[in-house]
């Protein structure tokens, strides 16, 4: 667990709820912190067989994934990835970030290569999950995966890049237009539509 303002408050508060809903189906994808997660993550393996296989198919890769349940109400489950141990392969991921969207990453940056070796890692593990699920008997429950911020965004940027048949929401919870509206004390759903982000600045 990688412990980021308020997106940690938001996925906490509302993970009891969300595993009552769909149960083990529910998992909770984020980077590997080892000091928080000896405190917050009962570590084990998945008793879900497609989660199991999934996890076992990235680590014959050499990508160092840690599976558990997050140590918080509703005992979610989460797959932790070891960001380091795919470092070496960040530039090839920064290339095709460049050739599919030409979005370029600055060498130095630290927190975007971080971001760029998450988003990658979700993206690779998103498939793998979604090729196990295509061979199970019919119905299959669909693959909806939710990005939280910009940290996230490039694993949805992959998805969409891989053609991965997989249902994507993103959420960013804080804007420049939000921390002014909420600062004036504006009302905003009745005036929603009044707003204008140029105007305010």
């Amino acid at each position: 667990m990688f412990k980021v303002g308020g997106i940690y408050t938001v996925i906490r508060t509302k993970a009891a709820t969300t595993v009552e809903e769909l149960g083990d189906h529910y998992v909770l994808l984020g980077p590997l912190n080892e000091v928080c997660m000896r405190t917050e993550v009962d570590v084990s393996e998945p008793t879900n067989e497609a989660l199991k296989r999934t996890i076992n198919a990235l680590r014959k890769h050499d990508i160092k994934i840690v599976f558990g349940r997050w140590l918080i109400e509703g005992y979610p489950n989460v797959v932790l990835f070891d960001i380091g141990s795919s470092a070496w392969r960040i530039d090839s991921w920064k290339k095709d970030l460049w050739e599919s969207c030409n979005i370029g990453i600055p060498v130095h940056d630290s927190e975007c290569n971080d971001a760029v070796i998450f988003g990658a890692l979700v993206a690779w593990f998103l498939g793998e999950v979604k090729n196990l699920k295509e061979c199970e008997p019919a119905p299959r429950p669909p693959i909806i995966a939710h990005f939280h911020e910009w940290l996230t965004s490039v694993g949805l940027i992959f998805t969409r890049t891989r053609h991965l048949d997989v249902a994507t929401v993103f959420t960013t919870h804080a804007t420049l237009l939000g921390r002014y509206l909420c600062a004036s004390s504006a009302d905003l759903y009745n005036n929603l539509p009044k707003f204008d982000l140029d105007k305010v600045i």
